[in-house]
């Protein structure tokens, strides 16, 4: 368990702090913050009226598997999301309706 304590609060709050610093991706909010969920927590920060983009990346997991990733960037920090295309990584912008997790359940 987390040192802070591993409820959605204190979950958003770590995510919060993170992308304050860098953006972050899927892999890594599972695997440096212990957040198993993050597009839930995201969710529930943007609910909360705090501006967050989604650009999808491909990464590869610890196995060597490459995924297609969300990576988060507040929309209002001045980083962005990685894009070296020499690491496998390939960047598409997708906030849309068409892509949000709004209105899905």
């Amino acid at each position: 368990m987390h040192p802070h304590g591993n409820t959605a609060k204190a979950q958003r709050k770590r995510i919060l702090a993170y992308l304050h610093t860098k953006p972050l991706d899927t892999l890594s909010a599972r695997k440096e913050l212990d957040v198993m969920h993050p597009a839930a927590r995201v969710m529930e920060l943007r609910n909360q009226g705090i501006e967050i983009k989604t650009i999808w990346i491909d990464r590869a997991s610890d196995c060597g598997k490459v995924h297609r990733i969300a990576c988060y960037v507040l929309a209002d920090a001045a980083a962005t999301a990685p894009t070296d295309t020499r690491a496998g990584i390939n960047r598409q912008e997708t906030d849309t309706t068409e892509h949000s997790m709004e209105g899905k359940v």
